[in-house]
């Protein structure tokens, strides 16, 4: 845990925003199948959105971790053996595991998202959706929710691995607190969509809400037990920019404010709905983005 490290350079624009978006990826797509295997068909108007969300946010994580690479061009080398050309993962590189688990992750989630277009009959060939459907959605629910936690958590697992002091330090609690994150911004994501088609009424956004509001609890005492087993270490998140990113932007607009509205406004209008769920997003950003940078002070 040598302060001495090299910092591997990382931009937030690049791995931050990657972390971000996978994690609202994977957190919705959890929701949507907790939907599938236990709402019983109720709130299937829910999982749906979910699904909607989850595939195309995770189709610009690739994008984001090839920007981030010094010669992009070379991105294969993270599927094939450079030597054969065969596909392979290396297990002693956390990079490469993690691209593997994107690309499973894609592929459940390009099935549910597909699953989406044929029951609402927007792909009209019959054969291809009766052949489709001979395969239940809630068997790829359950591959694609395996896989999407483990895309959830092991980047802050990756971070904790990672020989800089406030992220070594602060082990092994980043991945437990990305899933939670990933949770609580999937849940916001379905939300704002929510808000957005008027679809606020009845239980599934209740229910929605609930599961939001528990996820930032749970989020916030990690983000407490970070704080108190990174000691010293924690110097980074408790001045300047990245203390204003971490505690303004993340505990306060995206933990605490949201949490206080919830538990306070009597009615839940559209508008509010909007305003917590972007705030909840903002929230989860600014954790990646301080998180990164501030490890790498």
């Amino acid at each position: 845990m040598s302060p001495e490290s090299q910092a591997p350079g990382w931009e937030w624009y690049f791995i931050a925003m990657y972390f971000f978006v996978g994690g609202v990826s994977a957190g919705a797509y959890f929701i949507g199948s907790l939907i599938e295997f236990f709402g019983g068909g109720k709130h299937r108007d829910v999982s749906k959105i979910a699904f909607y969300i989850s595939f195309p946010l995770i189709l610009i994580t690739p994008l984001l971790l090839i920007a981030d690479l010094g010669q992009p061009t070379r991105f294969w080398h993270l599927f094939f053996d450079i030597n054969n050309g065969v596909p392979y993962m290396n297990f002693n590189s956390p990079l490469s595991v993690g691209s593997w688990a994107l690309l499973v992750f894609g592929a459940f989630s390009f099935l549910s998202f597909l699953d989406n277009l044929v029951q609402d009959k927007v792909f009209k060939f019959a054969p291809f959706a009766n052949a489709y459907n001979l395969v239940p959605r809630k068997l790829f629910a359950i591959g694609g929710s395996l896989a999407g936690f483990f895309v959830a958590g092991y980047t802050g697992v990756l971070l904790n691995l990672t020989a800089r002091p406030l992220w070594a330090a602060s082990d092994p609690l980043l991945g437990a607190l990305f899933i939670v994150s990933g949770g609580s911004t999937g849940a916001a994501a379905i939300a704002l969509v929510m808000a957005l088609r008027n679809m606020l009424n009845g239980e599934s956004y209740a229910s929605l809400e609930n599961f939001d509001r528990l996820a930032m609890i749970v989020e916030l005492v990690i983000i407490i037990a970070v704080v108190a087993v990174a000691g010293q270490f924690v110097a980074p998140l408790m001045a300047g920019s990245f203390a204003l990113m971490f505690w303004g932007g993340t505990v306060v607009l995206g933990i605490l404010i949201p949490l206080a509205l919830n538990f306070f406004m009597r009615k839940q209008t559209s508008g509010m709905v909007v305003l917590v769920a972007l705030l909840v997003l903002l929230g989860g950003a600014l954790l990646r983005i301080s998180l990164v940078m501030a490890g790498q002070a």
